[in-house]
C-alpha cells in the first residue's frame, strides 16, 4: 500500500506563517492555518495519489528527550495564540474529513512518523513521509520518501528525497544524517553536538568515517586536524548524548496498521464544518462524495 504520513505540526506552522494573517471567520476566528494546511494537503494528494492517509501530532507533555536533557528545544517560544485557536479546529476538521490523527504522549509526531513507516515497510507497502523538517531526512529508505515541504509568500513547493538524491546532495547514506547532527548540533532543537565543530567539519568526517561510533573508535589517528582531533576528545560524551537526542524512533508503542488509514469517503458533519469555517470555495473539492450533512449546527 502507498502510505502518505504527514507532520502535522510542521505543516500547520508553514501554513500559518506562509498564508495571509488577516484570514479568519465573521466570527473573529483566525482561520489562516487551517485553511493553508488543507490547500498543502490537496497538493499533496494530487501529487502523489496515496492509497493510505495519517496526519501525526506533537502533544504538549515532555517526550523522553526533554526527560534525557533539560536543555531540548528549551529556546523554542510557545506556539502564537493565533495558531493555537486553530489546533483543535484543524484537528475537528480532519476527523470530519476522515482522516485517521496520530498523537501519543511523551512521543514526538517525529517518532510516530517513523513508526507508521517501518511497519508499513515490513509489510511490503510505500510510505511518503511529509514534513518541512530535515530531521525526518535519516527516515529515508528503499520504501519510505521523504517529501520536504517549504512555504513562501502562499507559494507551496514540495522535493521529493529518495536514498539516490540524498546520497548526491550529501555524500553519505540518509541514517547517518543522526551522526552529522551528533557533531554540528542542531539549533532548532537545541542539540549541543560538539563544541567548535561546524557543518563544514562535520560533513568531510561522515563522508569519510560514516558514524559516530566509528570515528571515536578510530580516534586520535584519523584524518582530522590536530585542534578537530581535540575538540572531539573534548566533546565525545556530548556527541553521543547529541546522537541519542537526534535519533528518530521507529518502534513507538503507537497503535497502527496500515490498513486502517485507507482513505475514505468524508463525514457527513464535513459541510457543517466547512460553512462553519466560511471555506465555501474549499467545498467542491472536499465534498464531491460526501455524505449529506446533518441539519444540527456544529461547534468548533
Amino acid at each position: 500500500m502507498k502510505l502518505m504520513v504527514i507532520d502535522g505540526n510542521s505543516i500547520v506552522n508553514r501554513a500559518f506563517y506562509g498564508v495571509s494573517q488577516n484570514l479568519s471567520t465573521r466570527e473573529g476566528l483566525p482561520t489562516n492555518a487551517i485553511f493553508g494546511f488543507v490547500n498543502i494537503l490537496l497538493k499533496l494528494l494530487e501529487e502523489e495519489q496515496p492509497e493510505g492517509l495519517a496526519v501525526a501530532f506533537d502533544l504538549k507533555a515532555p517526550t523522553f528527550r526533554h526527560l534525557a536533557y533539560e536543555g531540548y528545544k528549551a529556546q523554542r517560544k510557545g506556539m502564537p495564540e493565533e495558531l493555537a485557536v486553530q489546533m483543535p479546529v484543524l484537528k475537528r476538521l480532519l476527523d470530519a474529513m476522515n482522516i485517521r490523527r496520530y498523537e501519543l504522549e511523551g512521543w514526538e509526531a517525529d517518532d510516530l512518523l517513523g513508526t507508521m513507516a517501518r511497519i508499513n515497510g515490513e509489510e511490503g507497502g510505500q510510505t511518503v513521509v511529509v514534513t518541512g523538517d530535515k530531521d525526518s531526512l535519516q527516515l529515508i529508505t528503499d520504501s519510505t520518501t521523504v517529501k520536504l515541504v517549504s512555504t513562501r509568500m502562499g507559494r507551496t513547493t514540495t522535493r521529493n528525497m529518495t536514498p539516490e538524491v540524498f546520497r548526491e546532495e550529501y555524500g553519505f547514506d540518509p541514517i547517518h544524517i543522526i551522526d552529522l547532527k551528533a557533531l554540528m548540533g542542531d539549533a532548532s532543537d537545541n542539540i549541543p553536538g560538539v563544541k567548535g565543530i561546524g557543518e563544514k567539519t562535520a560533513m568531510a568526517l561522515v563522508q569519510k568515517y560514516e558514524s559516530v561510533a566509528a570515528i571515536y573508535a578510530a580516534l586520535p589517528d584519523i584524518d582530522a586536524k590536530p585542534g578537530v582531533i581535540k575538540k572531539l576528545q573534548a566533546g565525545e560524551e556530548s556527541a553521543r548524548m547529541s546522537y541519542q537526542l537526534a535519533t528518530i524512533v521507529t518502534d513507538a508503542p503507537l497503535d497502527f496498521t496500515p490498513e486502517d488509514n485507507l482513505r475514505r469517503s468524508p463525514k457527513g458533519e464535513l459541510k457543517d464544518v466547512l460553512l462553519k469555517l466560511e471555506f465555501t470555495k474549499l467545498m467542491d473539492k472536499l465534498l464531491p462524495a460526501a455524505p449529506a450533512a446533518e441539519e444540527k449546527p456544529v461547534e468548533l
